[in-house]
């Protein structure tokens, strides 16, 4: 696994990993069980590798103090594009269950659709 991902069964509130999907250079996204409605979700972590980086633990931290701002508007604009999509109903769009921030950074979690990958 990445050194970038959070390690299977990190919990975020009700929410527990048990699966890392992909790693890009703005996020990582991840299967979880929702124990509290008990199903399966995707998770999407917000983590611009290249103004951010994994501390020791789960928590995000700013790669340099140059950029900080940049990483706080980018940030906020992950979570304005969460409340954007969950205003949303159409199959063509991915619905969005709800987002937060923790561990420096912000999450948004969304329906974990079993099939084959736009790549396939």
């Amino acid at each position: 696994m990445d050194r970038l991902a959070l390690p299977l069964g990190t919990r975020l509130g009700a929410m527990e990993i048990t699966r890392v999907h992909a790693i890009g250079g703005f996020g990582i996204v991840y299967q979880a069980r929702d124990h509290a409605l008990d199903r399966d979700v995707a998770i999407k972590e917000f983590l611009p590798t290249h103004l951010v980086c994994r501390g020791s633990g789960p928590r995000v931290v700013v790669r340099s103090a140059t950029h900080a701002r940049t990483f706080v508007l980018a940030l906020e604009a992950f979570l304005n594009e969460a409340k954007l999509l969950a205003r949303f109903a159409h199959p063509a769009m991915v619905k969005v269950y709800s987002s937060w921030k923790a561990n420096g950074t912000a999450y948004m979690a969304m329906p974990y659709l079993r099939g084959p990958t736009l790549w396939d």
